[in-house]
C-alpha cells in the first residue's frame, strides 16, 4: 500500500467519520478523491456510501406536517385541564397501570432478592419476644440482664476509685 492510498475509514476509529462527512458534502476535495478511489475497491464502503445517500435524500423529500393554527390555544388548554383537575384525579391517573411500566422490572428484581434472603435464612431461630416460646428470650429478661451488667460495671468502677484513693475495700 503507497502513502497516497487511504486505510478502510469503516475499520478505522479515527476515520469512521469520513464516510459521513462525504456523504453531507464536508469532505475537501482532497480527501473526497482518495476516498472515491478507496470505493473502488472496498464494496463495504461503497455500499455504506449508497445506503446513506439514500438516507439523505429520503430525509431531503421528508416534510413535517404544518402546525394548526389554534395548536398553542389547545396546548395551554390541555395544560390547564390537567392543572385544574382534583387530587384525587391527578393521583388516580398516576396509579395507572401503564404509568408504573417502568418500576416493574426493579420491583422484579427487589423481589428476587427477598426471596432468594428468606430462602437462604430459613434455618435461622427467630427472636421471639415471649418466653412462652420455650426456646425463646423474653424482652423483660433481656432488660434485666442488661440492668445487672450495668450494675456490676458500676461497681466494678466504684471499687476501682476506693482502691486508688487508698482506702478501704470493705464496706
Amino acid at each position: 500500500m503507497t502513502q497516497r492510498e487511504m486505510n478502510c475509514p469503516l475499520l478505522a476509529e479515527d476515520t469512521a467519520d469520513v464516510l459521513l462527512d462525504y456523504s453531507a458534502g464536508r469532505l475537501d476535495k482532497t480527501r473526497s478523491v482518495r476516498l472515491l478511489r478507496h470505493m473502488e475497491t472496498c464494496g463495504a464502503c461503497a455500499a455504506f456510501l449508497t445506503e446513506q445517500t439514500a438516507l439523505w435524500s429520503a430525509l431531503d423529500e421528508w416534510e413535517p406536517e404544518p402546525v394548526s393554527m389554534d395548536f398553542n390555544r389547545r396546548l395551554w388548554q390541555g395544560i390547564d385541564r390537567i392543572a385544574g383537575a382534583p387530587w384525587y384525579r391527578r393521583l388516580a391517573d398516576a396509579l395507572r397501570v401503564g404509568a408504573w411500566k417502568p418500576a416493574i422490572p426493579l420491583t422484579a428484581a427487589v423481589l428476587i432478592v427477598a426471596a432468594g434472603f428468606i430462602m437462604d435464612h430459613q434455618g435461622t431461630v427467630p427472636f421471639t419476644t415471649s418466653a412462652a416460646g420455650g426456646n425463646g428470650v423474653s424482652v423483660m429478661e433481656v432488660d434485666q440482664v442488661e440492668q445487672t451488667l450495668d450494675d456490676v460495671q458500676l461497681l466494678k468502677q466504684f471499687d476501682s476509685i476506693v482502691t486508688e484513693a487508698g482506702g478501704s475495700t470493705r464496706m
